[in-house]
């Protein structure tokens, strides 16, 4: 694909769409074959959408939303919205109903798309969203006002005109762990700048297995828009729990996930092993991912280096990138070839970056235009001459490689005017069987760590072995850090911590352990 001819996600599905044509670009599971949306399908589906939407308002500019898993029904109604000038507001599914009712409101929604499963909702999101006029189920349902086959069989694709690369795509929802969420404004030029950054990625021959929520722009660039671009075919994961099965099933070349998944399946990998003690860690590996896996990228979260180099052990990369929402969302990436560690690779091409007190400053076409209706928190972040001060502490080394350190509104302000990053002492106790998640923070002027244990580890072990790991595991730490870090307090907790929608640790909690 010619990047330079393409400045608009309406360029991309009708550049694919020319280039890859009837090559399936998305596979989902249909009982128990598969199900192919090729490339020129989806086009052809988006612009019959459109004409759908430009009756339903009048041919005026409007905002939709989309909740819902990965399909081609989903990516519809993304495109089709987007691609038509209009803006796309993706969802997270996991939202409580207030939560729902008020991003619809905060961002002026007034179509919207919706799996089936949240048509129980639909009389509380109608009672508190008055200026949703339009409804359309992504499934088949009988009791809705619209669904999407309904709309594709009864309408003529329409002739897209033109769209201003500088217009707003979408509208994407934060998920920090602390605060109210905020809309970031992505323009059209955003989201291609980040999809065309870098080169030879990937080919046609490529397949995707895609696991990670559709409504993060971690998600949908690298896995969706970058698949548009390179020609690759993206197949549904349709659940957590079928990772395994479905990494079998559809036998990818590449995949995208965070490091709590990576984990976990090289702990099965391990256990796998013990118990087949004849069998070579890496045939056991190669079938798990069904046997094609080139490599993983991931991002999202901290990558423990061990966690890697295991990776690396059995004959697959790892590579780590880093970004924010709000920068569409690469900032770094790294390559399989790169041996380096506990980096999150080399700054993207067309991206700067500069660090000031310590915090990273990013500036790139790929920054966002600000916070929807929220002029007070754009002014926090991004400078007047266009600089994006992403909130994290880190540094680049001689050869460019990004490393972060923590969080700069997360910092410990001890007393004696010394800066601790909790960050950098919760990343000490990565890739401990017997921890399931810590949590490191100042309580009465002593750095505390509350630990919430592996329950089947606690099952086997019992919990006074996990006391013991946890109180040697901090002397160990405490060898490490100067006396200004030490980890001085310890707490158990018995239930998990309170989480964001997307399992992260909100740094408030309701509740603490019992100290120890």
């Amino acid at each position: 694909m010619d990047k330079t001819k393409v400045k608009t996600l309406q360029e991309l599905i009708v550049t694919a769409a020319a280039e890859y044509g009837d090559k399936a670009f998305i596979r989902e599971k249909n009982g128990e074959n598969d199900a192919d949306t090729s490339f020129a399908q989806l086009y052809e589906n988006c612009r019959r959408l459109s004409a759908f939407l430009a009756e339903r308002s009048g041919g005026g500019h409007f905002h939709a939303a989309v909740i819902g898993a990965t399909s081609a029904a989903y990516l519809t109604a993304y495109f089709g919205t987007a691609g038509a000038g209009n803006v796309i507001v993706p969802l997270d599914a996991q939202l409580t109903g207030e939560d729902l009712c008020d991003h619809l409101r905060r961002a002026d929604v007034s179509v919207f798309f919706y799996d089936k499963r949240f048509a129980a909702q639909l009389s509380e999101i109608k009672a508190g969203c008055p200026d949703i006029t339009t409804y359309v189920c992504l499934q088949n349902d009988d009791t809705a006002e619209f669904t999407l086959s309904d709309v594709l069989a009864n309408y003529e694709p329409m002739e897209w005109k033109p769209i201003d690369p500088k217009a707003i795509a979408a509208i994407l929802y934060t998920s920090g762990t602390t605060g109210k969420s905020k809309g970031v404004m992505l323009a059209h030029y955003n989201l291609i700048d980040n999809t065309m950054c870098q080169d030879n990625e990937s080919d046609p021959s490529d397949v995707l297995l895609t696991v990670l929520p559709i409504h993060h722009v971690y998600c949908f660039t690298c896995d969706i828009l970058l698949s548009l671009r390179y020609g690759c075919t993206v197949c549904v994961n349709d659940s957590m729990l079928r990772i395994p099965q479905n990494l079998k099933r559809f036998k990818p070349t590449i995949i995208l996930l965070v490091p709590m998944i990576a984990e976990t399946i090289y702990k099965k990998i391990r256990a796998a092993s013990e118990q087949m003690p004849g069998v070579p860690m890496k045939a056991i590996a190669a079938d798990v991912f069904g046997g094609r896996l080139k490599g993983i990228y991931s991002g999202g979260a901290y990558l423990n280096p061990e966690l890697a180099e295991g990776y690396r052990e059995l004959g697959i990369p790892i590579a780590q990138g880093y970004g924010m929402t709000e920068c569409s969302p690469r900032i770094s990436t790294a390559n399989w070839d790169d041996p380096s560690v506990g980096d999150v690779g080399t700054i993207v091409n067309g991206c700067e970056v500069k660090i000031v007190d310590g915090e990273i400053w990013a500036k790139s076409p790929s920054v966002m235009q600000g916070y929807y209706k929220n002029p007070e928190a754009t002014a926090e972040s991004l400078t007047d001459d266009g600089w994006l001060m992403t909130g994290d502490l880190g540094y680049v080394d001689e050869k460019q490689h990004l490393f972060i350190t923590g969080r700069k509104k997360n910092l410990i302000i001890l007393s004696n005017g010394e800066n601790v990053s909790p960050e950098e002492l919760e990343n000490k106790f990565g890739g401990l069987d017997w921890l399931a998640d810590v949590l490191v923070y100042a309580e009465d002027g002593v750095i505390t760590a509350e630990a919430l244990f592996s329950p089947e580890f606690v099952q086997s072990q019992g919990p006074e072995e996990a006391v013991k790991l946890f109180r040697e595991q901090v002397e160990k730490i405490n060898k490490t850090v100067t006396s200004a870090k030490a980890i001085h307090g310890l707490r158990v907790r018995k239930v998990d911590f309170d989480r964001t929608t997307s399992k992260k640790i909100k740094r408030q909690q309701s509740s603490q352990g019992d100290k120890i």
